[in-house]
């Protein structure tokens, strides 16, 4: 029976990993392609042009590959047809922007795309520092978007192409294959903005005296700071609250907790003088037999 209940609420805290998201805020946008214009892109294997047929508007960049294993560049007649553009000199440095974005439209001869249908590359100077990519959850007939965190590649202070290819292994001979790219900007929050709000554990004790927050703040200049609010709350009840004056980046906020009835809580988290709050989950146990 304690396994069964421990199982349960195991289920349960799964469920509300998928917290609140508020509407998306403000955003900054750089553009690092345009869909009118092919010019910039280089082809092996493959030809890339503007093209109306699917863009989100206007038009977008249609990347068409017939794939060939017979042909191809010298010792790999099995390669990958790709497309790539340089960026600009004074744009290469991404360290002050959030995310590279962009969406994309698949379509084919195939019935179905393969799970590795399409690859994303950021460029650096050194090979072993870009940034590579399989395109997951493309589907045929279908836009996805992608949008991957500047602080997750290896070297974002010097970015200096991006490139999309395919792996012709993952294709049959003869394939014919076409994704429209669309979009491709750099993005960062126009405004100061919780990217994310959590309690550092979301089962806690009633008699332990702090519930800490881990709360990751962007928006912000390098030296300005917001100040942060953060409370505990059962529907119009407030249990424990805090603030933190913080700048860009990961931080831990100590929230003061006093005992409380064992329970399903929401932990609250905001910019001051923003309506946009971010949520999570917290339930408080009166004893350590609850988690099992």
């Amino acid at each position: 029976m304690m396994r069964i209940c421990h199982l349960l609420l195991l289920l349960l805290v799964a469920c509300w990993s998928a917290c609140a998201r508020p509407a998306e805020p403000p955003m900054d946008a750089l553009s690092l392609a345009d869909g009118e214009d092919a010019s910039a892109w280089r082809v092996w294997e493959a030809t890339i042009q503007p093209d109306a047929t699917h863009a989100r508007s206007g038009r977008a960049l249609r990347f068409h590959v017939d794939v060939n294993h017979e042909t191809g560049e010298v010792g790999h007649p099995i390669g990958w047809p790709r497309t790539n553009t340089p960026v600009a000199e004074d744009l290469r440095d991404w360290t002050q922007w959030d995310f590279v974005d962009f969406w994309v439209y698949a379509d084919s001869s195939r019935e179905s795309l393969p799970p590795a249908a399409l690859g994303f590359i950021v460029r650096s100077p050194n090979k072993e520092n870009s940034f590579s990519v399989n395109l997951e959850g493309l589907r045929k007939g279908e836009w996805a978007h992608y949008r991957f965190p500047t602080a997750n590649l290896p070297n974002p202070g010097d970015c200096t192409g991006v490139q999309f290819f395919i792996t012709e292994a993952n294709y049959a001979h003869g394939d014919v294959v076409d994704f429209w790219i669309d979009d491709l900007v750099l993005l960062r929050y126009a405004e100061p903005t919780v990217i994310s709000a959590d309690a550092l554990s979301r089962l806690h004790y009633a008699d332990a005296p702090v519930l800490r927050v881990q709360v990751e703040l962007t928006g912000l200049e390098e030296g300005e700071t917001a100040e942060v609010l953060t409370r505990l709350v059962r529907g119009n009840a407030t249990l424990c609250e805090g603030s933190a004056r913080l700048g860009p980046g990961l931080h831990t906020i100590p929230l003061e907790f006093s005992e409380a009835p064992a329970g399903a809580y929401e932990l609250q988290t905001q910019i001051s003088g923003s309506e946009r709050v971010v949520t999570a989950p917290v339930r408080v146990l009166s004893s350590p037999w609850e988690a099992q």
